[in-house]
């Protein structure tokens, strides 16, 4: 309960880019790297993965400022930063696990070939 008293104090940015992140780590293996123009592939293909690029630089962003913010904060406040840096840290993890096959694609990066 005191977890998710936590995440409330986060505040509504964080909290949306949380979520945001989350869809975007659950989209990350559906993309073969093939742009589709119509249909609901057009977000798979083209809206993702140009969404999941803008979230890796916020959620770097975000992880920074937490920490800068925490260090002249109150124990308090600076418990839930920390606890927000590091929550963000490990959803830049996922997000960055989910989606390296398709960067690496685009890249022209092949393992085992």
């Amino acid at each position: 309960m005191k977890m998710l008293s936590q995440f409330r104090n986060f505040g509504l940015f964080r909290n949306a880019m949380l979520v945001l992140t989350a869809g975007l780590i659950i989209l990350g293996p559906f993309n073969d790297g093939v742009t589709y123009l119509s249909g609901w592939r057009f977000f798979t293909s083209v809206v993702a993965p140009a969404m999941m690029v803008i979230i890796v630089f916020l959620l770097l962003l975000d992880i920074t400022m937490a920490r800068v913010f925490a260090k002249d904060a109150t124990p308090e406040r600076s418990v839930t930063l920390r606890l927000a840096s590091n929550t963000e840290a490990l959803a830049l993890l996922l997000l960055t696990l989910a989606w390296s096959p398709f960067v690496l694609r685009m890249l022209g990066i092949s393992f085992g070939e």
